[in-house]
């Protein structure tokens, strides 16, 4: 819809605002919905909160959203608040339209765009909510299988058959496959969302013509856009603009006559749009038949591939409601609806692959690994986006069970991934590639293979695609004494609320425990935040049965008990974490395990008195010892086996061994700096300085000044041993300088040693408080005690 007024025209589809004498402005989506809004509103004044409930639904920050655009749109439109010539402002009730309008030309009156700007309680059912809208108006209704015809579908704006040649010679390359809208009003059907468009992208993505955006990644883009769903096509179009994507399929399907109708619209970024219907008693079975109508339509030059013979419906059906369970049930439900679509269609190595990829969510591996195994090599070779697929979940496998394979089957499943120019694929990859760089702790390699990822589709949005700043999946980057360097958890605060947010409305279950356990292992979050967030990560994957997945918030639920001293209950996770592993055959869980074990038994021997807790137990310690040396023989990771070593040292100080203390920290002090573990190398280091303290040997804890100083207690010893060695200004000096470069880590015990040593200076210092052990704080940076 185009609207003149004044001197400028504002086309609604493309959000592009004019002036007779200026360049015309693409106005930001949520400035140009406001903008249409509030001119189809004309005649009254809208209310602030009528305008945050329609165009802004829900959201953190909405009113300084809906302030902000405002003021953009007046800017775009040189208005003044005070004296408006467009927009007039009404204190306490809000804002109207006064400019008169010229001409309203309807170019499209689409029923989406009314059905959108309306209420959600308007235009969801109670057995679909999520999705359900009134249906897509059509220019054409297209007849069973008569898919020749849509061929001649075309928008009504400017020249046709200038925009139809113009296409037919350019072309779509990209296309991004929305979430179906469930219009059908039947709950039983809402495998329709996710789990037919998913089909539909897969066909897509077999012609090897057109680089698809699955809906899987469509969610996460309009998750970075802040876009509710359904949406406006003109929001669609400024995302396609913005991520640099041709098109996008947005569809609806209902019932009418015995048959499932796809009502669909083709919105493309260059302003044009195609719309039809296509009906069958099946969509699912038809699912090859529709994606060769709509590849036709974006590349009309395209040759119709031999179809092959049409799926049985019911089988398809249930390959569909199974892709749709998987994302919102999780495997457990999933595999049921797989299990039957083979058992009536024998021959669908599609379904045998689904049947599989749910298996290994549950943890069956050998079964997951003979079904992929009974895919024949022809079947494969037939069908490269199936090829890809499986390389990928075979070399996840070999991930999570630690195969000494591992990275040639990774790098196989990577150039596969990269011929089939699937993007969901080729991130995939890429991020398996970054997990295995970082376990080696490779930080560049492991930053490489994160900026592929997410420059699959070279596009500028900060969300990576199922990448470690959206959520972490258990990334060990955010367990124990080491952390990724890359990782800013302040910036990936606001991300992960944003991400259960956005899983939450899309009720996808697997993905809301991954984000539940990503919340938790961010520090940046108040600690009740964190503990209800693990909560819920542990209850959602005990009930989706992924025990992976549960090992890993096993284990960190345990390292969230280890920061607060409490290592009898750490234990408790540690040692469940280790059935698991040990059931599912994966080594990295296991060794992961072992670690923590060992640690929480070190936990419960280390002086805690200072804490209001135990003294020394030195049976414990011994015990801890035995662990901790047993774990360092195995070929453990080598950040796994940096941090046992800084244990062991803790142990060998706590029983007063400082010769083998000495020993062990300064192996793993220099193992730390060999592999650039910045955390590791500063727990090290304090804790020899700390030796050094107690054997009043303060010339050394001085001659390691030049060590690089990140933590209070490297500076606290430090400032020691200067003071006791008669050099009080530099001790004063060492904390001073601390507190200036570190002023989030400074504690009000650092103010009192400060002010000591300063009184010191005037004969007024009376005793000086004990240094604190080293091993008082597990993870010193980002936890305060």
């Amino acid at each position: 819809m185009s609207f003149q007024f004044d001197q400028h025209s504002f086309d609604s589809q493309s959000g592009v605002l004019t002036h007779s004498e200026k360049p015309e402005q693409a106005l930001r989506h949520k400035v140009a919905g406001l903008l249409q809004y509030l001119i189809e509103h004309r005649d009254r004044i809208v209310s602030k909160e009528e305008l945050l409930e329609t165009l802004w639904q829900h959201g953190d920050y909405r009113e300084n959203s809906l302030t902000q655009s405002i003021r953009e749109l007046r800017l775009a439109l040189n208005d003044s608040a005070k004296q408006p010539s467009y927009i007039k402002t009404y204190p306490q009730r809000g804002y109207q339209w006064i400019c008169p309008l010229k001409e309203v030309e309807q170019q499209e009156d689409s029923v989406v765009e009314k059905a959108v700007a309306k209420k959600p309680a308007e235009i969801m059912s109670s057995t679909a909510s999520r999705f359900a809208m009134p249906l897509i108006a059509l220019i054409l209704v297209i007849g069973l299988g008569s898919w020749l015809g849509l061929g001649n579908l075309w928008s009504n704006t400017g020249s046709e058959e200038k925009r139809r040649d113009a296409y037919k010679a350019m072309g779509s390359n990209s296309l991004l496959v929305l979430p179906f809208i469930n219009a059908t009003n039947d709950s039983t059907m809402a495998w329709l969302e996710l789990g037919l468009s998913d089909m539909l992208s897969i066909d897509l993505q077999r012609s090897n013509q057109l680089k698809i955006i699955p809906p899987a990644l469509a969610n996460t883009l309009l998750l970075n856009a802040e876009l509710e769903w359904p949406t406006l096509p003109i929001h669609i179009r400024s995302l396609l603009r913005d991520q640099n994507i041709d098109s996008a399929l947005f569809a609806s399907v209902r019932l009418h006559n015995e048959q499932q109708v796809l009502d669909f619209k083709l919105i493309h970024a260059d302003g044009r749009n195609q719309q039809g219907s296509i009906s069958y008693p099946s969509l699912p079975a038809a699912a090859q038949s529709i994606s060769q109508q709509v590849l036709y339509l974006l590349r009309p030059g395209h040759v119709r591939q031999t179809t092959r013979p049409a799926d049985d419906p019911i089988a398809a059906q249930a390959l569909a409601q199974g892709m749709q369970a998987l994302q919102e049930e999780g495997a457990v439900s999933a595999q049921k609806y797989f299990q039957a679509s083979l058992t009536i269609q024998e021959d669908s190595p599609w379904t045998q692959a689904w049947l599989a990829r749910s298996r290994y969510a549950l943890g069956q591996w050998k079964q997951a690994e003979k079904l992929f195994d009974g895919i024949t090599s022809a079947q494969r070779q037939a069908d490269s986006s199936l090829d890809a697929f499986i390389a990928y979940w075979l070399a996840e496998l070999a991930y999570r069970r630690g195969d000494e394979q591992l990275q040639g089957l990774v790098d196989e499943a990577t150039v596969k991934a990269e011929q089939t120019i699937d993007p969901k694929q080729m991130a995939q990859n890429y991020r398996l590639q970054a997990n295995i760089a970082w376990s080696a702790m490779e930080w560049e390699i492991h930053k490489e293979w994160m900026t592929k990822a997410k420059q699959v589709f070279s596009v500028s949005h900060d969300l990576s695609i199922e990448a470690d700043k959206l959520f972490y999946l258990g990334n060990p980057s955010n367990a124990g004494l080491e952390k990724n360097p890359q990782n800013d958890l302040l910036l990936n605060q606001a991300r992960l609320q944003k991400a259960l947010n956005f899983y939450q409305q899309l009720n996808n279950q697997p993905l809301i425990a991954a984000s539940q356990l990503a919340i938790a292992q961010n520090y940046s979050f108040d600690l009740p935040t964190r503990a209800n967030a693990l909560k819920q990560a542990l209850s959602l994957y005990r009930k989706l049965q992924q025990p992976f997945e549960l090992a890993q918030a096993l284990i960190y639920t345990g390292f969230y008990q280890m920061q607060l001293h409490e290592g009898m209950k750490a234990l408790n996770y540690f040692n469940e974490a280790k059935q698991i592993a040990t059931a599912l055959g994966s080594k990295p869980l296991l060794n992961m395990s072992d670690f923590y074990i060992a640690f929480a038994m070190l936990d419960q021997g280390l002086d805690q008195t200072a804490l209001g807790g135990h003294p020394t137990q030195a049976t414990k310690l011994e015990r801890a010892i035995v662990l901790l040396e047993d774990f360092i023989k195995i070929q453990s990771t080598p950040y796994y086996h940096a941090s046992a070593l800084v244990f062991l040292g803790w142990a060998h100080t706590d029983l007063g061994n400082y010769d083998q203390a000495l020993k062990v920290l300064s192996e793993a002090k220099a193992l730390n700096k060999e592999l650039n573990m910045e955390t590791s190398f500063g727990y090290s280091s304090y804790s020899i300085m700390r030796i050094h303290l107690e054997r009043q040997d303060y010339s050394a804890v001085i001659a390691m000044s030049d060590d690089k100083r990140t933590t209070r207690l490297q500076a606290s010893f430090l400032a020691r041993a200067y003071f006791e060695n008669n050099q009080v200004d530099q001790a004063i000096a060492t904390l001073s300088r601390f507190k200036q470069q570190h002023p989030s880590l400074w504690q009000s015990e650092d103010t009192k040693r400060l002010l000591d040593y300063q009184n010191s200076k005037q004969g007024l210092l009376t005793q000086l408080q004990i240094e604190p052990k080293a091993h008082l704080v597990y993870c010193e940076s980002d936890w305060a005690h």
